[in-house]
This record gives C-alpha cells, structure tokens and sequence, in this order.
C-alpha cells in the first residue's frame, strides 16, 4: 500500500508565522512606498512598529491572528489523525477538514482515499490472477493421484479382478497380437484414470488456489485417503468397487454368522463334491483368492437384490461365482391349500 504524507498539507506553526511576518513587512514596506519623501523610512518603520505593537496587545488580550488561529485547528486535526493509511480513514479525516471549513484540503483528502481504494481493488484484482490455477495446475491433482495409486502391483491387482486374461500376456491368447493385448489392457484401466479425473473435478470447487493445490498435493497419502473416501460412495460403482477390492479397502456386507470356512463347506454340500478351482471350471475367477472372490460375489448379488440387470462381463461372472460358491437351499414348505374339497 502506498504511503501518503500530509505534513505539506496541513503546514506547520513556524511557517505560518513566519508568512505572518513576512506579510506584515511587505505591508509596512509597501505603505513606506507611498511617501515619496525623504520620510518613506521613518513611514515604514512607523507602520512596522504599530503593527508589530497591535499584535502583542491582541496577543495580550486573547486574541489570535487568523491565519494562526487555523493553523491551530489544523494542527488539532492532525493530532487526532496522526498516520491515516486506509480509505476509512481517509475519509474520516476528509469529515473531519470539512465539518471545520476546510473544503479544499477535504477534496484533496478525498481524492487520495479514492485512489487508494482504485489501488488496492487493482492489486486485490491481480493477486487473484496470480492464484487462479491454470490447466496444468488443475491436472497437478490427478496426476499426482495416477501416480501414487496406478502402480504395477495395483494394476495388476485390478485386472485380476475384472479381466484375468490381462494381467499377462498370453501370445496364443492373443494370436501372437499384442498390440490388441495392450489396447485392451489400457481400456480396462481407463476405468480408474476416469474415477480419478472425476475426483479431481469435484476437489476443484470454485475459487480453488494454486496454494491449495499444491497443499493438496505436498500430502499424496492424504490424497489419496480423500479420492478412496469419494469413490465409496461415488463415481462408477462397478469400477469403484473393483479397485476398492484390488486396494483391500472393500468393505463387504457379509453376514456375521457365516465365515468363510462355512461358505467353502456350502460349496462342497451343494455340489456334493469338492468343485477343484481350476483354469477349466473357473476360467475368470481362478486365479482369485476365496476372500476376493467372495467379495465379488457379495457386490453382485447386492446388485441383484437392488434390482439391477447383471449384463455382459458382470453376468459371466456373476454366473461363475454362483457356481463357486452356491448356497444351500433350503427345502421348501409343503404348501398347504384351504380348498373346498379338502
């Protein structure tokens, strides 16, 4: 902020009555002027001295000379404005000359609060140029999330999940196509740079700094703890239960009285026999572990029972984990019919 000094402004009482005393000898030096004889001098000094003489006896009887007598209230203004460094107080001061007659030095006060005020709107203005992030700086976050959360392991982890036959390169697979592998691979996890992207969008509310983006960031565990928050309860739920899964962070809703060891008991007593978890029988799922697989199975038959329509990968899978793992069916109850002829 600039600083303005006032000190010219209001004056002071040394040059006030020092411009007292030069005006009283300009006067006594005109009027000696007006005697053409050889008394001009002794005209003069008679003038000076009587005005000299009637300015200490009004000084005796309480009396002030004009230009003294504002400069005094000047000087009672300056006192109780002492350094006025705000608009507000500008304006305050710029009152305060003008309720006591001094409508020039009111104006000028006035105009330097304006300018202030212009000037503090400008840099208020350009500092916040400064701080509105720019495109690279909105995609500070989600990299910086790709870069923590998509590792190899996790990648991995996740196609395991959703695609088996991606986690390696199989050339027979693929009729010796990897492009076609590395085409698929990248789609599948598409799905998790999109969950990331749509994360950055809602932490990027309006008004967001660059310091707050770089705050963000300087804390990528944080972060991330904030993106696996979100995801629990948005973005696509599909995908974002499948990476919940592949980070270990899925929380089931599973039935306290059923343990995993009853439900692989299940398994055996529907079948009637061991079902062996192999490439042939479980061709998606066999490479899961019975803690990931029934997860899986839990989310999708959550889904059913939401009332949603299992299509395409889902439904493979949903089918497939139905057979790892059926339930025990219950016997029915006879039915009983209230008819006539009974």
């Amino acid at each position: 902020m600039a600083t303005y000094d006032f000190s010219g402004m209001f004056g002071d009482r040394y040059s006030t009555q020092q411009a007292i005393n030069d005006a009283m000898f300009k006067d006594a030096y005109s009027y000696g002027s007006l005697d053409r004889s050889k008394y001009a001098p002794m005209t003069a000094s008679s003038y000076g001295q009587a005005y000299m003489g009637s300015a200490g006896v009004a000084g005796l009887l309480g009396g002030v000379h004009p230009m003294m007598k504002r400069q005094n209230l000047l000087d009672e203004i300056k006192k109780k404005y002492p350094d006025p460094r705000t608009p507000k107080e500008l304006y305050d001061l710029a009152s305060e000359l003008s309720s006591n007659g001094f409508g020039d030095l009111s104006m000028q006060v006035r105009q330097v609060a304006m300018e202030m005020e212009k000037n503090e709107a400008t840099k208020a203005y350009n500092v916040g140029q400064l701080n509105k992030p720019t495109e690279t700086w909105l995609q500070k976050i989600p990299n910086t999330l790709k870069g923590s959360i998509m590792t190899t392991a996790l990648e991995d982890e996740y196609l395991g999940i959703v695609a088996p036959n991606l986690v390696t390169y199989d050339p027979n697979a693929w009729n010796k196509n990897k492009s076609n592998y590395n085409s698929a691979r990248r789609a599948n996890l598409e799905d998790i740079e999109n969950l990331i992207d749509q994360f950055a969008d809602s932490y990027h509310v309006a008004g967001i700094t660059k310091q707050e983006i770089q705050a963000a960031i300087g804390d990528d565990a944080a972060l991330t703890e904030k993106f696996i928050d979100w995801i629990r309860t948005s973005g696509n739920r599909t995908v974002a239960d499948n990476l919940l899964l592949a980070m270990g962070r899925l929380d089931t809703e599973k039935d306290t009285t059923t343990t995993e060891t009853e439900a692989g008991s299940e398994a055996n007593q529907g079948a009637g026999q061991a079902v062996e978890v192999n490439d042939t029988n479980f061709p998606i799922t066999s490479k899961w572990t019975d803690k990931i697989a029934l997860a899986q199975k839990e989310r999708l038959d959550r889904l059913v029972g939401e009332g949603r329509i299992l299509e395409g990968d889902d439904l493979k899978l949903h089918e497939e984990l139905k057979r790892r793992f059926p339930t025990t069916v219950a016997m029915a109850t006879p039915l009983t019919v209230d008819a006539w002829w009974t």
